[in-house]
């Protein structure tokens, strides 16, 4: 008789391998999602700290957006824009911002609204007749 892991394990691999069904009735693909190191990130100027510049990315992963609506529902928006800067801005400009002694507050609200506004796609420019 064989042990419960090997029919455990036969039973996995089987769900694995099989194909995703797609009901007759649903009229729809798979989405494909590239991976992450398909992706070649454009990046662009957000601000200096003297003449040493930082980027972020020129289009935001959506999975910023969530992350930041998910913990500004659970704590609110001033816990978790930090999360949201780390992410978008990386470790290093994050630290620069929190250790520089010129940085103004007008400054940082501004660089939060933007980062902000962009993982939440209000940042981009409107085309067509609403413009």
């Amino acid at each position: 008789m064989a042990s419960t892991t090997t029919r455990q394990s036969t039973a996995a691999r089987k769900r694995a391998a099989a194909k995703p069904a797609v009901s007759g009735d649903l009229d729809f693909e798979p989405i494909r999602i590239a991976a992450d190191d398909e992706i070649e990130e454009e990046r662009v100027t957000l601000f200096y700290i003297g003449d040493d510049e930082y980027t972020i990315p020129k289009e935001i992963p959506p999975g910023a957006a969530l992350e930041y609506l998910r913990k500004a529902g659970e704590r609110g928006e001033q816990f978790a824009a930090p999360t949201l800067l780390t992410r978008v801005l990386g470790e290093d400009a994050y630290q620069a911002l929190e250790k520089s002694k010129g940085l103004k507050d007008e400054q940082l609200q501004q660089i939060i609204q933007i980062v902000i506004d962009l993982s939440l796609g209000r940042g981009e420019k409107q085309e067509g007749k609403g413009k």
